[in-house]
């Protein structure tokens, strides 16, 4: 997504959901998360193996340990980022995340600085009628599409800050 007044443009809120339909990481991040957690994995091993024909060195031992440390955290996010639109119960299923679109106060498509790279992204920010707030990155495949099916879920209750 290269300008988010582009993607803006784009949505019309027609798009109909059925059954459920699962969003996973997109093409850029599922190849940065995978690839830099399968050098790190090789990284640790080699370190071990060092470690190993040193007479089990402690230096080579600590540094196999943090990269395997970094490899397991990089290829766990990359498992774990599923988000499911169950449109026969009606809700939202993630990793840490489940809530009843019934139950939704306000959703808000805006773009909003996060991580520690102080990036500019684009989030919808859910406020549930308990007060919960929720934010949602768009970093999946088929961004237009989730956008669209939850516009259409929400209604009024969807609005897109500029």
């Amino acid at each position: 997504m290269l300008f988010y007044e582009e993607f803006i443009k784009k949505i019309d809120g027609k798009a109909e959901g059925k059954g459920v339909e699962k969003f996973g990481l997109d093409m850029k991040k599922t190849v940065v998360w995978l690839v830099t957690g399968i050098l790190f994995l090789v990284a640790g091993a080699l370190e071990f193996y060092i470690s190993w024909k040193k007479n089990y060195e402690k230096t080579d031992i600590v540094i196999g340990v943090i990269f395997l440390i970094l490899s397991f955290r990089h290829i766990k996010m990359y498992l774990s980022y599923r988000i499911a639109l169950d449109f026969n119960e009606r809700k939202l299923k993630s990793r840490g995340v489940n809530f009843d679109f019934d139950k939704v106060k306000t959703c808000v498509l805006r773009e909003q600085v996060l991580g520690k790279k102080k990036r500019m992204e684009v989030i919808l920010d859910i406020i549930t009628e308990d007060g919960e707030q929720i934010i949602i990155p768009l970093m999946m495949n088929n961004k237009l599409r989730f956008v669209n099916l939850m516009k259409n879920q929400f209604g009024r209750k969807f609005t897109i800050e500029k």
